[in-house]
C-alpha cells in the first residue's frame, strides 16, 4: 500500500488544486495535480471530475492533518480512500470519463469540420 497513488483531494479550478500541492510540498509532502489542463480547458464542458491532488498512500494522514490545520474541508469520499483503497472504481470512473470526452471531443471536431466546410461552400457560391 506504501507506493499507491491516492487522491486526496478534487477542486472546481486548477488554482485550488495547485496552492494545496504547494502548501504540502512546503511540509515536506510530495504530491501533483492530476488532470490540471482537462480541468483548465474542459470546464463547465465535460464532467472530468476537476483537478485532482495525488500523493503515496503513506502520505495520506499527515496531509489530511495539514489541511484540518490550515481550514480544508475533507469530505467523507476521500476519509474512506485510503481505507477501502479503492483504486479500481476511480481506475473505472477515469476510465468513463475518459471515453466520454474522447465522444464529446469527436463530436466538437466534427462540427467544426461541418461548420468550415459550409463556410468555404458559402465563399465559393457568392464569388
Amino acid at each position: 500500500m506504501e507506493d499507491k497513488m491516492i487522491e486526496l483531494a478534487r477542486f472546481n479550478t486548477t488554482t485550488e488544486a495547485e496552492m494545496l500541492v504547494s502548501l504540502l510540498h512546503s511540509e515536506g509532502i510530495d504530491s501533483y495535480v492530476r488532470d490540471a489542463i482537462l480541468s483548465q480547458e474542459f470546464m463547465g464542458y465535460a464532467d472530468i471530475g476537476g483537478a485532482k491532488v495525488e500523493l503515496l498512500a503513506k502520505d495520506v494522514k499527515r496531509a489530511r492533518d495539514i489541511m484540518r490545520d490550515h481550514g480544508y474541508e475533507i469530505s467523507d469520499e476521500f476519509e474512506e480512500t485510503v481505507e477501502t483503497e479503492n483504486s479500481e472504481i476511480n481506475n473505472a470512473e477515469y476510465e468513463k470519463n475518459k471515453a466520454s470526452l474522447s465522444k464529446t471531443m469527436t463530436v466538437i471536431i466534427v462540427c467544426l469540420l461541418i461548420v468550415l466546410a459550409l463556410i468555404i461552400f458559402l465563399n465559393k457560391l457568392y464569388k
